[in-house]
């Protein structure tokens, strides 16, 4: 697939120099293209494969950590001194490495292999989507819209490669989101397509929500465990909800240090913050909030899939 046939429409994304592009109705970091076409066309999926998904900065890091600590209970605690992002890596945008491409070569794992994309449902690579995937698994986590818009926020803006000048503002930010132009998006779309699908294939999907991962943490990591094929009777889920907390892994000095090499001008800093569910009241004037839950209500409408508003 050549590249000027994944870029029939472009921009700059919150007035960044960073240009963003749409295909096939989603909208991607250009500079991730390549990489994204190489990722659907030649990935080869095996039947253990653990692939999660989620779309920017609705709890991955924290999956990715409850994953790598659910699966390696009994082993070397992997992120002390690893980030999350480096032990799982997000394949669409790493698949032309030589790291990413030699561990998904590599038949001779012995544990499953435990993956990340940001893609929607749709852009997965047919393998992945189809039956003949032979029982590839699927965990997805989604957020609040307006906790997640936030994040973006403060995620962007912390980035001095894109922002040199002071924060994008907000207000704008909003009406962005709401017009889907944002990378991975627009929101609404990627989000759905994984709870229509943990619907139809409950077996081979599985749907979370950050806020009851918050809320309810022991009860969803036992549910997630048991969806991994880990047995959760013998399980230390204190130790694996520690393992992967927030305020333990940003206080690590990996995580307050350097950057991993797939994304090297994201410092692994700025990939926490304070994960507070409701955190958008914070930031949101009345009008901002009212026209995302207007366009969350549109969107949802008939799905069964709801956010709660805190």
């Amino acid at each position: 697939m050549e590249n000027q046939q994944l870029l029939p429409a472009s921009e700059l994304f919150w007035g960044s120099h960073h240009e963003i592009c749409r295909i096939e109705g989603f909208w991607y970091h250009a500079r991730h293209v390549e990489s994204i076409a190489a990722f659907r066309s030649e990935f080869e999926p095996r039947n253990d494969d653990i692939l999660l998904t989620s779309f920017v900065k609705t709890g991955t890091t924290w999956l990715k950590a409850l994953c790598c600590n659910i699966l390696d209970e009994q082993e070397k605690d992997i992120l002390a001194t690893r980030n999350p992002h480096e032990v799982v890596p997000t394949i669409e945008i790493a698949f032309l490495q030589d790291r990413v491409q030699h561990m998904l070569l590599n038949s001779s794992l012995e544990r499953s292999r435990l993956l990340h994309a940001h893609l929607p449902y749709s852009h997965l690579p047919e393998k992945v989507r189809s039956s003949s995937s032979l029982g590839c698994k699927l965990v997805h986590v989604a957020r609040n819209p307006k906790d997640t818009l936030v994040s973006m926020w403060h995620f962007y803006n912390k980035n001095e490669k894109l922002y040199t000048n002071g924060p994008f503002p907000l207000e704008r930010a909003v009406e962005i989101f709401c017009g889907g132009v944002v990378p991975w998006g627009p929101f609404y779309d990627n989000v759905l397509g994984y709870w229509e699908e943990s619907r139809k294939r409950p077996e081979e999907v599985l749907f979370l929500k950050y806020e009851d991962l918050c809320r309810n943490p022991e009860e969803q990591v036992r549910k997630l465990a048991s969806f991994l094929g880990r047995e959760t009777s013998s399980m230390d889920v204190e130790k694996v909800l520690w393992r992967s907390s927030l305020n333990r892994l940003k206080e690590l000095e990996v995580n307050k240090n350097g950057a991993r090499k797939d994304a090297p001008d994201i410092p692994n800093s700025i990939l926490f913050r304070t994960g507070t569910v409701g955190d958008w009241k914070n930031y949101l004037t009345p009008d901002m909030a009212q026209r995302i839950d207007s366009l969350t209500r549109v969107k949802l409408q008939g799905t069964g899939l709801s956010f709660d508003d805190e």
